[in-house]
């Protein structure tokens, strides 16, 4: 179930939050694989326990970490495996001098983007011109689109660092609504099907007083 709270970016404001100690995001997590005895999850034959979370204060501004703890997951897999992982965030940007929300912009690490993520693991952005299919570049792939993860090879870090950036973001995100999503997803080596794994996802908006 998502939250929402008012979306404070006016970098004049910072201080003056942070200052209050308010700071922060709610966030719902929605696992879509198989859940399994001691926590583990099960995507086929593939095997994983799932470890992070963002933070729950009640109001988030510029440069603030959103993640509580680091996105990881632990691999007890069997069998060789794959995984990619797709960020998307609200953007929002003026439209005929009204402050226009963006939902679901995909961050892909370039200028354009108001988020700022530090993946823990390498991380490499898929090439739409080398993989067939037009939405593959909107994947971040483990290693890259070849890398082949060992059976039980055990933590494998995802991202450590969330923010919206103090440098792109302006006064227009006030009164938005924000939502940042980290979808996981994986497959068996060799396959070509890829399967979620887990969504981790947040909304902000006013605080229920």
């Amino acid at each position: 179930m998502k939250k929402t709270i008012t979306a404070i970016v006016a970098s004049s404001l910072f201080l003056i939050i942070a200052a209050l100690a308010i700071l922060g995001v709610t966030y719902g997590w929605f696992v879509y694989s198989t859940t399994l005895p001691g926590g583990s999850v099960s995507v086929g034959d593939l095997r994983y326990s799932l470890e992070g979370a963002f933070v729950t204060e009640p109001i988030i501004v510029p440069g603030q970490e959103l993640l509580d703890s680091d996105i990881e997951i632990t691999n007890a897999s069997p069998i060789t495996s794959q995984l990619r992982v797709k960020i998307t965030y609200t953007r929002v940007t003026i439209v005929g001098e009204v402050p226009t929300p963006e939902a679901d912009y995909v961050y892909l690490g370039d200028t354009d983007d108001h988020l700022s993520v530090n993946f823990t693991s390498t991380f490499t952005l898929g090439d739409g011109d080398l993989i067939p299919d037009e939405h593959d570049d909107d994947y971040w792939y483990y290693g890259d689109y070849d890398t082949v993860i060992n059976a039980d090879s055990g933590v494998l870090g995802i991202i450590d660092s969330i923010y919206y950036d103090g440098q792109k973001t302006s006064a227009d995100y006030e009164t938005q609504t924000i939502e940042v999503n980290v979808l996981i997803e994986v497959k068996q080596a060799g396959n070509v099907i890829w399967s979620e794994l887990a969504t981790y996802d947040f909304s902000t908006g006013d605080p229920i007083s």
